[in-house]
This record gives C-alpha cells, sequence and structure tokens, in this order.
C-alpha cells in the first residue's frame, strides 16, 4: 500500500486538535484548583500495594525499546505521569488501533501522535514541580526543537497555573521528586534488576554498580545492548544487560536524530537480567575479572579502545563458542526470567 500522509500538514491538524484539548484541560484544571486545593504526591497511585505496574521504565535502543516493571537504574531526564484519559489513548493508539502490517503513512502519524501523548505526561510530571522550574525543566528537555513545535509549546497551550503541595527543601526539585516517587511506591517496586545478591562479594556488586556513573562522548563507541555473563567464584553464572542509553539535545524529531544527539551526556546503565531482544556483542569473564571489565569501560574514548574490551572479553560471532555461549545464555534467562523468556534477536549482532 501507498503512504497517506503528508507529514507537516499531519502534524500541524494534530497538533490544533491537540493544544484545543490541553486548553481546555487547563482551564478546567486552573478552575478546579484554583481554591487553595493543589497537588501533591497523592496523586500518583500506589498499585493498591500490590500491582507492580505502578511503575515502569521505559529504554529506548535506537530503533526499538524496553518497558519493564520498576524503577530501574539512575533517575531519567525525563519523566511521565499517566492518567485514565491519556492511558487510554496511548491503549488505542499503540495496541487497540495500531496495524503491525499498515503503511508508512499509518506508522509516522502513529509516532506523531505519540509525540503529543508524551508531551503530556512529562507535562503532568512538571505540574508537581514549583511554579518557577516547570519551565526552565521542559526547556532542558526540548533543547533546539522545530518552529513548529516551539509554537506548540509555547503559544499553543494554556500553562497550569497553580502552584504545587509538595514541600521541597533543595536547588534539585526534580531529584527530590523523583525520590519521594521511589519512596511511596517502595511496596510494589520490582527490584529483580539491582545488582544484590548475586552470589559476588560486596565489593564486586560495588564496582559493577560503578558502571552506571559512566558518562561522556566516548560511549558513541558502545552499541546500545551488550550482554554479560560473569562466573562468581561459588561456579554461579550471573547474566548481566549493559544498556547505552542516548542522550539528545530533544526528541521531537523523528527524521534527523543524529542531528540532535548529545554524545557528551551518553551513560550506561547495567542491570542484572535480561532487558531487551537484540543484543550486539556478548562479553564472558569471570567474578575476579570485574575490576579489570569495570576500569576497561571507564577509559573508553575510541573504536580502538572498545575493541580491546571485546579482545578481552568477547565471544564473537564468528567464534567456535558462539552457539555453545548462545545456549548457557538462554537457559539462564529461562530460568531466571520464564515470563519473558524468548529468543534473542540476532539481527543486530555485531562482529567487531
Amino acid at each position: 500500500l501507498t503512504s497517506n500522509t503528508v507529514p507537516i500538514t499531519n502534524w500541524v491538524r494534530y497538533a490544533k486538535q491537540q493544544a484545543r484539548y490541553l486548553n481546555a484541560k487547563s482551564d478546567f484544571t486552573n478552575q478546579w484548583f484554583g481554591s487553595g486545593v493543589n497537588l501533591d504526591t497523592s496523586i500518583i497511585w500506589d498499585g493498591n500495594g500490590t500491582n507492580r505496574n505502578a511503575a515502569l521504565t521505559i529504554f529506548r535502543h535506537f530503533d526499538s525499546a524496553s518497558v519493564v516493571q520498576g524503577l530501574v537504574g539512575p533517575q531519567p531526564k525525563t519523566a511521565w505521569i499517566l492518567d485514565y484519559a491519556l492511558l487510554e489513548r496511548i491503549h488505542y493508539l499503540l495496541v487497540a488501533g495500531f496495524d503491525v502490517y499498515g503503511n508508512f503513512g499509518h506508522q509516522l502519524i502513529t509516532r506523531m501522535f505519540m509525540d503529543f501523548l508524551r508531551l503530556e505526561g512529562e507535562s503532568n510530571f512538571l505540574t508537581l514541580l514549583p511554579k518557577d522550574v516547570r519551565h526552565i525543566e521542559h526547556s532542558s528537555w526540548y533543547k533546539n526543537q522545530s518552529v513548529q513545535l516551539s509554537d506548540f509549546l509555547q503559544r499553543n497551550i494554556a500553562p497550569f497555573e497553580q502552584p504545587t503541595n509538595v514541600v521541597y527543601k533543595t536547588a534539585d526539585p526534580k531529584r527530590e521528586l523523583l525520590n519521594m516517587i521511589e519512596e511511596k511506591l517502595e511496596p510494589v517496586l520490582d527490584n529483580r534488576f539491582d545488582i544484590v545478591e548475586t552470589g559476588f562479594s560486596k565489593k564486586n556488586e560495588a564496582l559493577l554498580s560503578q558502571v552506571n556513573l559512566i558518562r561522556g562522548e566516548g560511549l558513541r563507541h558502545v552499541p546500545q545492548l551488550i550482554m554479560i555473563m560473569i562466573e562468581g567464584e561459588n561456579g554461579k553464572e550471573q547474566l548481566f544487560t549493559l544498556i547505552h542509553n542516548n542522550a539528545h539535545s530533544n526528541i521531537s524529531s523523528l527524521f534527523d536524530e543524529e542531528g540532535n544527539r548529545d554524545y557528551a551526556n551518553d551513560d550506561l546503565t547495567l542491570v542484572r537480567g535480561v532487558i531487551g531482544s537484540y543484543p550486539a556483542a556478548y562479553l564472558s569473564l569471570t567474578e575476579e575479572q570485574i575490576p579489570t571489565l569495570v576500569s576497561v569501560l571507564q577509559k573508553i574514548n575510541s573504536e580502538e579502545d572498545y575493541v580491546a574490551l571485546l579482545d578481552k572479553f568477547a565471544v564473537r560471532r564468528s567464534s567456535s563458542e558462539f552457539w555453545p555461549f548462545s545456549d548457557r545464555v538462554h537457559r539462564w534467562y529461562k530460568k531466571d526470567q520464564p515470563i519473558e523468556f524468548g529468543l534473542l534477536d540476532y539481527n543486530r549482532f555485531e562482529n567487531r
């Protein structure tokens, strides 16, 4: 089938419709909360103390993504709060109304409308921040945006004008707010991806956790997903996923992602277990080699540095050990995560 969309025309049309909806929503909420009753973290659903879907973390791996229960990894740059109306529209857009065999136009329009829903979820989160930092924080998420998006953000939507009831004590209210949300949701948070109770020494667990602090332009040479098998001194194996988080000045453009990349702020997230379906490399090492692994990751600044990491630890697809190692990975995955388990896809597995 041929495409049935013109990008700019549809973007403008959707922007007008969404702005009309958000203007009406802002008018209602400004009136509702204008009586002195203001928002605080009590609006956050706690999963009734049992539902782990109250908190979800989204990892985007370039052109695929993973959604996992819990607040996984270090605090994110952006966050959403979903109300019922927003959750319902996301469901009908991406699940009930999405045609996986649809033409390019269908998929493009879906992505375009999801941009507006993402912005709405982000705005819900910002309403809990102090009034004077909302715009500053939001602007930091959308640097160098297009003229159309700037117009949509700044002139087409009436902002939520009411103060928050959340009391802040530091100069970093976003971090405070995320900490409050984590504390509130603690009973339902899924911590199975945490680097704890691995059977490794506490010192080596702490070293592995240091990987989450690695940041910088040198990470541009690291692929989106690496899976790492480590054999402990007790003889038991643990599987980890190393996720490369791509930083952007903004994510408002569908066609020029490279132009919006902010390599200096790329970072890594290391989790115990499997996240993602498309590993680009396998590493295999023993617990005593953990300090070397962390040290090498911290010093990556070039393609040659990354290849040296592979030379030291990789099980390349050209290796005679690749398929036996693949079987070990899948056995571990099936035993530890039987509900999500499936065959990993090697279409993006590199051989650098």
